[in-house]
Formats: C-alpha cells, structure tokens, sequence
C-alpha cells in the first residue's frame, strides 16, 4: 500500500474510543534503507474554539495498528507483545 493510499484516513484508538487524526498529521518513524515501517508519532491537540493549542506528541508503535480500512487505522494502545 503506498503512503498517498492510507494518508487520509482517520487513527482511532480500539482501547478507548479516541480519534487521534489522520495519518497527514503526523510522521512516519522507518529504516530508510528497508522502507520498514515501526511507528507513527502524532500530535496530541486540545481542540476548543476558537483555537486548536499543541499538547505534544504520542508515538504508536506500527505493531498495535489492528486494521487499515477504507476510510480508518485502527490501533489498539493497550497492546502487548508477545
């Protein structure tokens, strides 16, 4: 799947119901030399009229992504590796 397929589509976390963005927002953490991909770092915004202010960053590590569907990713934050 190329980045411009998956680039608009909404991040909700399983685990609590959160949408986070969209991929856009955010940046892609990979090995330059594989293209392997091991997270994603998004912004965390606190969104109130009449302004958006930044609260930082969260880091998703691509192993908790559940699903890439048509229009969501879905990610699970409480997940655990085996």
């Amino acid at each position: 799947m190329l980045l411009s397929e998956i680039g608009d589509k909404t991040i909700i976390d399983i685990s609590t119901g959160t949408k986070l963005g969209e991929l856009w927002d955010g940046e892609l953490i990979f090995d330059e030399q594989s293209g392997k991909i091991y997270a994603l770092v998004l912004p965390i915004e606190e969104k109130g009229f009449p302004f958006t202010k930044s609260m930082g960053e969260t880091t998703l590590p691509w192993s908790s992504i559940v699903k890439i569907g048509n229009s969501l990713i879905l990610f699970e934050s409480e997940y655990k590796s085996d």
